[in-house]
């Protein structure tokens, strides 16, 4: 059966999960926008309210897939140790990182989590560390360096922006190693991330109550909260999870490049950041570094190691 890195001379059963993953990236590409709608909150309050939208979209996936909530509660303890902590500790160092920094700076550094997945892909059984992996995370280190160095905009208008930056490009790649540990377990349902979401809810809203006080949103920042919780937060990693389990991951990880940049033009066009030249070579850096970093994507002729334990067993 041809390999979906042929790209068009034929079609594998990872293609359609590989798309359905690539949509949950164009999703996330709305996350940073929608986070400056919600400055005004406290971070992980926004954070809970939005894993309590995200967790109101199960029923449905669960009607969709003829799944339930009952096969979370049969996974062990490590796993909702590492999924419900990636859930919570991303999104709250994200939301409170991204609504102090410099918002285009912040949707581009956010971008760095492809490129750890890319390389972290070739540590996976079966895959080999080239040295295109190599010298595409350099280009993209390189990149994340200038970013948070001078973040793309005036930095007398954001305090600490070194430190805010700093925190996000942490997150990103604590994100990407949530990524290939979940490729790792491809026996873990995607249709438990709904009990995960409600179960990351609970948590967040219960450092809330110890953390920050409380702040009733204005309509539009509740718009801004249901919007987070049902399409990055929501959808996107319900695409995603899929689509890294059961997809090519190296080619999501290469096409998940485009998030960056629609995120910092969406900031440009509807929130308080702009574009500038400043932001022109950290971008090519970075999504240089994944285009070479995913080389043998390319490669049509090179076997994939990993793709006969994801596909679907025959009926």
């Amino acid at each position: 059966m041809p390999s979906f890195r042929s790209l068009g001379s034929g079609c594998s059963s990872r293609l359609v999960p590989s798309l359905i993953g690539a949509v949950g990236v164009v999703l996330w590409a709305a996350e940073t926008t929608l986070i400056t709608f919600t400055t005004a909150i406290p971070p992980v309050q926004t954070v809970g309210l939005a894993f309590v939208f995200a967790a109101l979209l199960s029923p449905i996936v669960w009607w969709l897939t003829g799944s339930g909530p009952r096969e979370a509660f049969r996974l062990p303890a490590s796993v909702w140790l590492i999924v419900v902590g990636a859930l919570v500790g991303y999104h709250a160092c994200i939301y409170y990182a991204t609504q102090k920094a410099p918002p285009a700076a912040a949707a581009l550094l956010q971008g760095t989590t492809p490129l750890m997945i890319v390389l972290g892909s070739a540590l996976l059984p079966g895959e080999r560390l080239r040295w295109w992996h190599v010298a595409g995370a350099t280009f993209g280190l390189g990149g994340v360096l200038m970013l948070i160095d001078g973040g793309g905009e005036s930095p007398g208008s954001w305090p600490d922006a070194t430190f805010y930056l700093s925190l996000i490009g942490i997150a990103a790649a604590l994100w990407g190693l949530y990524a290939i540990v979940s490729r790792s377990q491809p026996d873990v349902p995607t249709s438990a991330l709904g009990v995960f979401y409600a179960a990351s809810a609970a948590i967040c809203l219960a450092a809330h109550g110890v953390l920050e006080s409380w702040v009733t949103p204005t309509p539009s920042e509740w718009a801004a909260i249901a919007g987070l919780g049902i399409l990055p937060m929501g959808l996107a990693i319900y695409f995603w999870d899929f689509g890294i389990k059961r997809g090519d991951i190296q080619a999501l990880g290469a096409f998940a490049y485009v998030e960056p940049f629609i995120g910092a033009m969406l900031v440009a066009l509807f929130a308080q950041g702009y574009l500038d030249l400043s932001l022109l070579l950290p971008g090519i850096l970075v999504i240089g570094g994944a285009v070479l970093a995913s080389a043998s994507l390319w490669n049509s002729e090179e076997p994939d190691p990993g793709a006969a334990a994801l596909e679907p067993s025959p009926e």
